[in-house]
């Protein structure tokens, strides 16, 4: 562990603990883990009759080399790039892998894009081969310009020329091409191994090169502060496509020589997810804290759904991406289950900080730098208090740069391999807390300076019956926001009381539910020290936020614009201070109005 610097933002800290040594690529990591132990597990996955199968690491070593050889048939090398248009599948991962043992970079790109957006990662990447988990994915790709090669993982092509099924393409390694590939030089550490794009709140997304190096060097230095082991079994739903599923959750499992189970909920399918997460029983378990709210709703209100949640060999859960609420932690804590946060971002691989086994939880706070990694805070015109500054982070897990984007890079990574990350944080005795984004801190009417991070992450901890909360405020008098209600939750809520409220806009009319928001919401604001950050009115917006409506990234984050386009009424409302039947006030003081 660290310790805060004693005065000033710029100060650095480093973790307590060095950092293992790191193996050179990821193949050589594969064949290493394959090597101790062939014929052990390590993916579980359902077939097509809904059966649990197991992949030992043997077949998981003898495959990956097998596309390989197969891939470089097809002309794939070092240096090219191969894009991946899939959900979660065993497939995909040996694809990956036979990618990686190339030389090549693997480009996984979000299957449910819009077309322009699909189109811009395809032709930004350069990929002219595309790997398609069926032919209906197959049939989006193929009508982008500059693909050449399509292979299609469930082997049931539409007829092309273009087009092979993964068996085709295994079949077709020949010994020759076997030998090749084994004798062929193996990517060294500072070689691109994925190019990952990121979500994109505003604008088109980025792609990020990940190395190597920065893949193993993540897992190396969590290895010597987490205790995960081989007797581990992960559920994973998390999205390959994006850092925290595919670098983070999906390479601890193999690094570790843990078995991965492959959820085909997708984290969409809470049922699916249920009925998995029973049957597998996760000694650790990853998510974000919107599955978490829908676990703990559903715990709360059927008592075989909680035994099922907290089953006695769960060990730690870890959550990312957002806060987790005060009532999700206790309700983790009080069935002695640990709770992990960390922080980071697609550029770092994913994980700059981590909290540690012993740490106390404290709400958002992320806990101290990775082995090897070193964290700065430097002073930034948006910090909204003294003690913060903009997050800067060194070390083995930052990124090699933007793809194509030689300026963008230039404008965050210094010549000495510090990332500006855009983040504001700052230290406490219990670590990193983070404070919201750089262009995430607007003026209110009086010229003080409002964290959105902040105000959303208070009032998400403030109730669970809230899914979801967008800050606005620039030029008012007071501090407002667009909220979200969790419909699993607040269903699950009047359920208990006896309300018959099951829709969203049912329970929008619960006058009892919207009196329950303000009270807790008035709370949060008594003990909110900033009188100018407390929350006066919030309005329940009546849209769901949806990935396919442009709302929602990937990994669940508001695109502000796109949701206060499809909420500005309400907006135009909470700014003017008009009645409307979806505002709710909470005031400044006990004795205000609770609601409209």
């Amino acid at each position: 562990m660290a310790n805060p610097p004693s005065a000033g933002p710029a100060k650095d800290v480093s973790a307590d603990v060095p950092l293992p040594p790191v193996e050179p690529d990821i193949g050589t990591m594969i064949a290493a883990r394959a090597a101790q132990d062939p014929g052990r597990a390590v993916i579980r996955f359902r077939d097509a009759s809904g059966k649990w199968n197991d992949l030992s690491w043997a077949e998981l070593d003898r495959r990956r080399l097998g596309i390989a050889a197969g891939l470089r048939g097809l002309g794939v090398g070092p240096g090219d790039r191969v894009a991946f248009v899939s959900h979660n599948r065993v497939e995909m991962l040996l694809v990956e892998l036979g990618v990686l043992s190339l030389g090549a970079t693997a480009v996984p790109i979000f299957p449910d894009y819009g077309e322009r957006t699909l189109a811009h990662c395809l032709r930004d990447s350069g990929a002219r081969l595309v790997v398609c988990g069926t032919a209906a994915q197959q049939q989006r790709v193929a009508a982008q310009p500059g693909v050449d090669r399509v292979v299609v993982l469930d082997g049931r092509p539409i007829p092309d020329e273009r087009a092979v099924g993964l068996p085709t393409l295994e079949s077709a390694a020949t010994r020759t091409l076997l030998a090749e590939t084994a004798a062929a030089p193996r990517p060294s550490p500072d070689d691109a191994a994925y190019l990952l794009y990121t979500s994109g709140t505003t604008g088109e997304p980025k792609g990020v090169l990940l190395t190597h190096r920065n893949v193993l060097s993540q897992q190396a230095a969590v290895a010597a502060v987490w205790d995960v082991t081989d007797r581990d079994v992960f559920l994973g739903y998390l999205p390959w496509h994006h850092c925290f599923g595919a670098l983070f959750e999906r390479y601890m499992a193999l690094y570790q020589r843990a078995v991965y189970v492959i959820d085909d909920s997708r984290g969409r399918d809470l049922d699916r997810l249920l009925e998995n997460y029973g049957e597998v029983k996760p000694t650790v378990y990853f998510s974000v804290p919107r599955v978490y709210q829908g676990l703990m709703a559903r715990s709360l209100a059927d008592p075989e759904v909680r035994k099922k949640v907290l089953h006695p060999g769960l060990r730690f859960v870890f959550t990312a991406a957002a806060p987790l609420s005060e009532q999700c932690d206790r309700f983790f804590r009080e069935a002695r289950i640990r709770v992990h946060e960390g922080w980071g971002l697609t550029e770092t691989s994913p994980c700059v900080t981590l909290t540690r086994p012993g740490d106390r939880r404290v709400p958002g706070v992320v806990g101290w730098p990775l082995p090897g990694t070193t964290v700065r805070l430097s002073a930034h015109e948006a910090a909204t208090a003294e003690s913060q500054g903009e997050i800067v982070v060194k070390g083995p897990q930052v990124m090699r740069g933007y793809h194509r984007l030689p300026e963008e890079t230039s404008r965050v990574l210094s010549e000495d391999g510090f990332l500006r990350t855009g983040d504001l944080g700052e230290w406490t005795e219990h670590g990193l807390r983070i404070s919201g984004r750089v262009d995430g801190v607007f003026k209110l009417e009086n010229g003080e300076k409002v964290s959105s991070a902040t105000v959303e992450a208070r009032i998400l901890a403030a109730t669970p019956l809230l899914e979801q909360a967008m800050a606005l405020g620039p030029g008012q008098q007071y501090a407002t926001a667009v909220c979200w209600l969790s419909v699993p939750a607040a269903a699950a809520w009047a359920e208990h009381r006896g309300f018959e409220a099951r829709t969203l806009e049912e329970l929008h009319d619960l006058f009892d539910l919207r009196l329950a928001i303000a009270e807790a919401l008035r709370s949060a604001n008594v003990l909110t020290p900033v009188s100018y950050e407390r929350v006066r009115r919030i309005a329940l917006s009546p849209t769901r936020l949806g990935i396919e409506t442009g709302d929602l990234t990937p990994t669940l984050k508001i695109v502000r614009g796109a949701a206060q386009k499809r909420n500005a009424e309400l907006i135009e409302a909470l700014r003017t201070g008009a009645p409307h039947p979806l505002i709710v006030e909470i005031g400044q003081s006990p004795d205000d109005v609770a609601s409209a």
